[in-house]
């Protein structure tokens, strides 16, 4: 292909002139993805490329038998093309070899398109500078198989020339003959991304979310091309950095042309797989269940995907799906929260010793209002002018903290903290005043600490002892935190039933408690609600009181999270106000 700029001639396919860096008038249509990063690779059945420079002879081996054993190091294969730096691994049919390329070449800094012509001023797929690139001798794993058609799939996938961002292709794959019978061999990457097995989940949404346009679009690439995946699961997911990718092709299927109008069902498959490890990466579930909580789109394209027997016959649609809603989280409408407290005495106590806090701020733009809020919920104990002192203590400490770390930055604009960390830190800092008083002043004080830190719709939860965090849904309650209770633990270790828990004689014995100890360690759980749900906290006056499916009632046929309090605290009073009664509702609304 000759430069019209300054009359080079290029190899064929050039896109720039390597010569003078100019745009070549005739070049190839650039095909979806990015540059390919590997040589062209070889059929199996095709013969060895010629070259100009002759190559170093395989080197005779001593003793050689017909038997399928490694290659030793120094072996050359591929007609002298990659020298055997190390045996990675062997067996009776498989072995892994550690290879070097025996023919440097320049990767560009750019779009890592490698070039075997040190002549080369610019790179021919991106126009990039080459002029200070030094060559290289790569490195690759070289897997050698007894079945010659071991890699024929990958060696076909290879032939089709398939280039998109959202697959990972081997190196090339080629087929031998070093002593005995001959032998399939594939070339892979030295250093192989880790597979989406290895996460742990849940993931963050956002994140999983553009993982899965990239993976749906490669899906559709794949199928515009009539290849199948057949496995699309975890196994064949390679994370690198925040990208996915598609790795392990051995088990795609290329459909020949007679069978490709009966090729509908493979490709819901592909997708309905693909759906599948989005959902775990998601949510933490191995199995697909429309009870967890996830915004409206991403449920909804989840319950096309996997909750009904069709499912998304179309890749491009379900990555459409996808891409709308990560869109919709980048770019929320906005939330309110709804918040609703009260705090009483009770029938048969003189003092409250419980504390409750409650602060948000709403900063709206653009007529879009992310709320964040925090709200705690105190129960003290050890008798008059000790439990009222330790959760007015714990309170205090906490509000101090979050309107310096928490209410400052978001009237600012600024990204909340890690709600995690930012909570753990509350909680000790809350911990180390009452302990300190305590010592000083010589009593037993104490109190149990159930507190959330909202950010928009996404709830962080924290507690220590046995005040209480509910999830309100409407269709259910759930209890999302656990007592940490002697008799909670005897109801884990299933010595006693939930019903014999709630008049067991020792239900009130308290395990862990802010301010027993010089240090503490909070139970965190994260809940992300729909529009209409909201979350409970509530110190053991109510819940002690009013069982679960009551309480839900109460809210689900109240008018507001205020009108709930106040006719949960009557409830709990009428059930006989045995202790101090305190609850706080957040209801998330637009």
């Amino acid at each position: 292909m000759k430069c019209s700029n300054c009359g080079h001639d290029n190899r064929e396919g050039a896109r720039f002139c390597q010569s003078c860096g100019a745009v070549l008038a005739a070049q190839r249509p650039a095909g979806p993805g990015v540059a390919r990063l590997t040589t062209k690779p070889l059929h199996p059945s095709a013969p060895p490329a010629p070259s100009s420079t002759p190559l170093p002879a395989t080197r005779p081996l001593p003793e050689v038998s017909v038997a399928f054993a490694p290659l030793p190091e120094g072996a050359l294969l591929h007609n002298g093309r990659y020298e055997v730096v190390e045996v990675r691994n062997s067996g009776e049919r498989l072995n892994v070899y550690l290879v070097e390329d025996t023919t440097p070449v320049r990767l560009c800094p750019n779009c890592r398109t490698e070039s075997t012509n040190t002549e080369e001023r610019f790179c021919s797929s991106c126009g990039a500078d080459l002029s200070a690139v030094g060559p290289l001798h790569l490195r690759y794993l070289v897997q050698e198989s007894a079945d010659e058609q071991a890699f024929a799939t990958e060696a076909l996938l290879l032939g089709m020339h398939l280039e998109h961002t959202g697959l990972l292709l081997p190196h090339t794959t080629f087929l031998e003959t070093p002593y005995g019978p001959r032998r399939g061999y594939l070339v892979m990457l030295e250093f192989l991304p880790t597979l989406a097995t290895s996460l742990s989940a849940p993931q963050e949404l956002n994140q999983v979310l553009e993982w899965g346009v990239t993976l749906a679009q490669a899906l559709g690439y794949l199928h515009r091309h009539q290849v199948m995946l057949r496995q699309a699961s975890l196994q064949h997911i390679a994370m690198e950095g925040n990208k996915a990718r598609w790795v392990h092709l051995s088990m795609a299927y290329v459909i020949p042309s007679a069978s490709r109008p009966e090729a509908v069902g493979y490709s819901a498959q592909d997708v309905r797989g693909l759906a599948a490890a989005l959902f775990y990466l998601a949510t933490g579930q191995p199995q697909y269940t429309p009870q967890i909580a996830l915004p409206e789109p991403v449920a909804n394209l989840f319950a096309q995907a996997l909750g009904t027997p069709q499912g998304v016959v179309d890749a491009a649609t379900f990555a459409a799906a996808l891409e709308a809603a990560l869109q919709g989280l980048r770019r929320p409408a906005g939330v309110t929260l709804l918040v609703g407290y009260r705090t009483d005495v009770g029938q048969e106590r003189s003092l409250n010793e419980d504390s409750l806090l409650t602060i948000t701020i709403t900063p709206t733009y653009r007529s879009v209002g992310m709320p964040t809020g925090l709200f705690v919920v105190a129960d003290g104990m050890g008798g008059h002018e000790a439990g009222d002192v330790a959760s007015r203590l714990a309170v205090q400490t906490i509000a101090q903290r979050a309107v310096s770390e928490v209410l400052a930055p978001a009237a600012a604009g600024e990204s909340p903290p890690a709600a995690r960390q930012w909570l753990t830190a509350a909680t000790q800092a809350a911990n180390q005043a009452v302990y300190d008083h305590r010592r000083a002043a010589g009593t037993d004080m104490g109190d149990t600490l159930v507190m959330a830190l909202f950010a928009g719709d996404s709830a962080t939860i924290a507690n220590a002892g046995d005040s209480r965090a509910y999830l309100l849904k409407q269709d259910g309650i759930a209890r999302i935190t656990t007592d940490h209770s002697l008799v909670e633990r005897l109801v884990a270790t299933g010595q006693i039933t939930p019903e014999e828990a709630a008049n067991h004689p020792q239900k009130n014995v308290i395990y862990r408690v802010i301010g027993d100890k010089p240090r503490i360690e909070a139970d965190l759980f994260e809940r992300r609600l729909a529009l209409g749900e909201a979350l409970l906290l509530c110190s053991d006056g109510l819940s002690g009181m009013v069982p679960s499916d009551q309480i839900w009632h109460i809210w689900h046929t109240s008018t507001s999270p205020q009108d709930a309090c106040d006719r949960l605290v009557e409830a709990a009073n009428q059930a006989g106000g045995e202790d101090n009664i305190t609850v706080v509702i957040v209801q998330v609304a637009r």
